[in-house]
């Protein structure tokens, strides 16, 4: 394994921050397990969320390119895992193997328009059926028409991730137990029938939902 002597993976607490917006970007991260949101801080001092990413998902991709400075603010919302990978072993790998910088580019790229298609979509949904979406997102196993779980993260990021004020997200909580029966209490979340969500959230096109979940 070309990484195993320079990657280190280590534990980080909730609320660590990675790194800040304009720090040199010396390391590439993997998600192992928990959840890191990136954000911006605007020249008027307001923070706005980019994406919140979980297992599986990669950050720091300003340190792939030379004398790199990170675009934006990482900090970890929930307690996470993180694999780091120094950026001048990435770069020697990737110049000694490019099928590895094709398969990085190909994983970032579809990421990213995965996220862009998310935004443009979400930019069409009324507040309740955001919500809804993103609980659809949270559920785990697709051969089931139910499904129960915890929110990954506290009521007040998910708010802010969706676009919203908490009194909106509350409302739309309620206006979603009332049409789909769905219910949040806590973090606990119950969704009796995830078909009648996706049929309010994607409305005739609800397949949509089921074909992209596969």
């Amino acid at each position: 394994m070309p990484f195993q002597n320079g990657a280190q993976a280590r534990s980080v607490q909730k609320s660590k921050i990675i790194y800040l917006q304009d720090d040199p970007a010396k390391f590439f991260y993997v998600v192992v397990s928990g959840w890191v949101k990136l954000f911006r801080t605007m020249p008027e001092g307001q923070d706005v969320i980019i994406d919140l990413l979980t297992t599986g998902q990669t950050f720091g991709d300003d340190s792939i390119f030379e004398h790199g400075c990170h675009t934006c603010c990482a900090q970890v919302v929930e307690a996470a895992r993180l694999l780091s990978i120094p950026a001048s072993l990435l770069k020697e790998q990737v110049k000694l193997n490019p099928s590895l910088a094709l398969n990085m580019f190909t994983v970032m790229s579809e990421h990213h328009r995965r996220h862009s298609g998310d935004l443009a979509f979400n930019a069409t949904l009324s507040a309740p059926q955001r919500v809804g979406c993103f609980l659809l997102r949270l559920c785990v196993d697709k051969n089931k028409n139910e499904a129960v779980f915890d929110l990954p993260y506290d009521k007040g990021l998910i708010a802010e991730t969706l676009g919203m004020k908490g009194a909106t997200f509350s409302r739309s909580l309620a206006m979603l137990r009332t049409k789909t029966g769905a219910t949040v209490n806590g973090s606990s979340v119950e969704i009796p029938s995830i078909q009648k969500l996706a049929e309010y959230v994607y409305g005739p096109d609800s397949g949509m939902y089921f074909s992209k979940n596969v």
